[in-house]
């Protein structure tokens, strides 16, 4: 009930979009590629965003200039069909929150799947923030398309 809602996690982010590319293509625009789409806003200096670097190995970070802002890690790097990170944009490592994205065939194309999980109770107003990812996901379709 009602009652008890402090006490909940918030629900993971689910966002999905079809887009017209097979699965490695999708898996290779959402990651090598998405500096390409990402929303300079949604970076910790917006006016000097330069793009974003990911290590199939290690850290993802937004590049500014000669400056990396380190707010994620690869945790699962499968491009025939799933990316995994730890995400920490807004928020201490500590807190890190997990971005899950599927790759699947489908008639159009590929079906892309991204569900943001991990939210600590009491985080509602930092998970408000990232209810953008249906725009984000337009902004990645347009580019594979």
């Amino acid at each position: 009930g009602v009652r008890h809602a402090w006490r909940m996690s918030p629900d993971p982010i689910v966002a999905e979009i079809t887009v017209p590319a097979t699965p490695t293509e999708a898996f290779v625009g959402f990651t090598a590629q998405m500096g390409e789409w990402w929303d300079p806003l949604l970076s910790p200096e917006p006016t000097t965003f330069t793009g974003i670097s990911i290590d199939p190995n290690g850290p993802v970070a937004s590049v500014h200039g000669d400056e990396q802002y380190v707010w994620g890690r690869v945790m699962e790097w499968d491009p025939i069909g799933r990316y995994t990170q730890e995400l920490w944009l807004w928020h201490p490592e500590d807190e890190a929150t997990v971005l899950d994205v599927r790759f699947t065939e489908c008639p159009e194309g590929s079906l892309v799947r991204l569900v943001h999980s991990g939210w600590l109770p009491g985080t509602d107003e930092l998970r408000e923030r990232f209810t953008v990812w249906d725009d984000l996901l337009r902004r990645y379709a347009a580019h594979v398309s």
